[in-house]
């Protein structure tokens, strides 16, 4: 059953880019050598340090039981911290599995990835708040068209490339009379963030 996996994921990997970073060409070696748990170490270390494309490759070995012990939740996570850095192919991943996200699922993974982002958020980064927004649009059970449009909001305020264009999109779905409340909610949100790692920013400056 490994021999087969092994002959199937190639066609998965990423293909490495000219420029790859060291680390990660090693890895992807050490996988095609046949020393599978140590390729999957080695991703590891390098996935909870941000790489999208070993979180990627490590979603996969998860989802193939490669080096690691077959596990849907962690192939999931990855994978969407992996689509959440902006990695095209992590998509073909979390499809591949769609059937496999129960809706406990999916909220066990918002709660475990918006964890992830806190203090990234709490520190004024506004990409960390355009992929809050993406959990609560994309991966949540039920959509959170208000709690999608806050992090959207702030994050546009903080000039984020395509956050401005995601905010108009997501607010556009709200109910007219529920606009309103959505607004002052990103208002209510930028307060507590003001309150403590925001502190000082000049964003903070533009409360009414």
């Amino acid at each position: 059953m490994i021999a087969r996996a092994l002959l199937l994921l190639p066609a998965w990997l990423l293909p490495l880019p000219a420029l790859a970073a060291p680390d990660l060409a090693s890895a992807i070696a050490t996988l095609r050598d046949g020393r599978a748990p140590e390729a999957a170490q080695m991703l590891l270390d390098l996935a909870r340090a941000g790489g999208a494309e070993a979180q990627f490759n490590l979603g996969l070995l998860y989802a193939e039981g490669i080096g690691v012990p077959q596990n849907d939740r962690e192939a999931l996570y990855w994978g969407w911290r992996a689509r959440l850095a902006g990695l095209p192919a992590a998509r073909a991943l979390i499809d591949k599995l769609a059937e496999k996200a129960t809706p406990d699922l999916r909220e066990e993974l918002v709660a475990r990835i918006e964890a992830d982002l806190a203090p990234r958020i709490q520190a004024g980064d506004g990409r960390a708040m355009l992929e809050r927004s993406v959990l609560l649009l994309d991966l949540a059970p039920k959509p959170d068209l208000t709690g999608g449009y806050v992090w959207q909001a702030l994050s546009a305020a903080l000039a984020t490339p395509n956050a401005a264009a995601a905010r108009d999109s997501t607010l556009a779905l709200i109910d007219p009379k529920d606009r309103l409340a959505a607004q002052d909610a990103a208002l209510a949100a930028l307060r507590d963030l003001c309150a403590g790692g925001m502190a000082g920013h000049a964003l903070c400056a533009t409360l009414p």
